[in-house]
């Protein structure tokens, strides 16, 4: 750990206050371009999967219950439940090569034929949950800005509380733990000036990743431009309101019916307590992002 960890809630909401600074070792997130995608910090080494051991289909399913405690949770308990598309993860070839869970390869628009992607058969199984959350709400290719950004979102949040849990995460070094650590440490930086509360909506926001390459640049999480906005305004899912519900704890009722910027004001919102300081302090600790 970089910092010695403070023994208030108060003190640690000081040192989360503070303006974002260039990570301890930008070694930890993407560098060299990945499937098209430029890295966050291009002077960091370059970037290869995990080898050695290489996990069973079962270690997919196995990991899931990691999930339990963070904000995965009611997607886990609506997979257990049989109750999303995708009925079943298996290690395999994507469609995209990029995607670290996706639609299989030659799947013929199935939407329940998802795999995680072979290339990241060695990696820590915990490093796939982010995207399997992701997968599990994903309505398919063609997703606008407003659906993308909210998934991204609820991966990096689930990151956090993993890096809180353990924070040996951030450390692996492989190019799956780099990818995840680089979302993650552009949501914990989302937030507005001499605020502590990490918010998807941050206009003014003091900058996502200090001292990273100025292209990918981006005053808060919504702002990362993860796919068109003019795929926006499909109707959000039963599912994915029923998910956000739970999160934030309301009525389903009140959850937006259509990905559009009101979702991302609205999520601004409603995550606002997601984080724990400690928890935040924890994850954003292991990240380096203390400098």
């Amino acid at each position: 750990m970089s910092v010695d960890g403070p023994g208030s809630d108060a003190a640690i909401s000081d040192l989360l206050r503070r303006a974002p600074q260039i990570p301890a070792d930008i070694g930890r997130f993407t560098s060299t371009p990945l499937f098209g995608q430029p890295g966050i910090y291009p002077d960091g080494p370059p970037m290869a999967p995990a080898t050695g051991h290489r996990h069973s289909d079962a270690s997919i399913e196995q990991v899931m219950v990691e999930l339990v405690g963070t904000v995965g949770e009611p997607v886990f308990e609506a997979w257990t439940a049989g109750r999303t598309v995708v009925n079943r993860l298996t290690y395999g070839t994507p469609e995209s090569p990029g995607r670290v869970v996706g639609p299989v390869a030659g799947a013929g628009g199935r939407r329940a034929a998802r795999v995680v992607n072979e290339r990241y058969r060695a990696e820590d199984a915990r490093l796939l949950l982010p995207s399997i959350v992701h997968d599990l709400l994903w309505s398919g290719p063609g997703a606008g800005h407003a659906e993308e950004t909210l998934l991204h979102a609820l991966g990096a949040y689930v990151h956090a509380q993993l890096l809180a849990r353990d924070g040996s995460l951030a450390d692996l070094g492989t190019e799956l733990a780099r990818r995840e650590n680089s979302i993650t440490i552009t949501l914990l930086n989302s937030r507005r000036q001499g605020s502590a509360t990490v918010t998807l909506v941050a206009p003014d926001g003091p900058g996502t990743i200090p001292g990273g390459a100025p292209g990918m640049q981006t005053p808060d999480f919504w702002s990362v431009p993860f796919a068109s906005r003019a795929d926006d305004c499909a109707p959000i899912s039963p599912l994915v309101r029923e998910v956000l519900s739970t999160i934030a704890g309301v009525e389903a009722a009140v959850v937006p019916s259509t990905f559009d910027d009101h979702l991302g004001a609205w999520c601004s919102d409603a995550f606002g307590s997601i984080l724990e300081p400690p928890v935040q302090f924890a994850a954003a600790d292991a990240l380096g992002v203390f400098g």
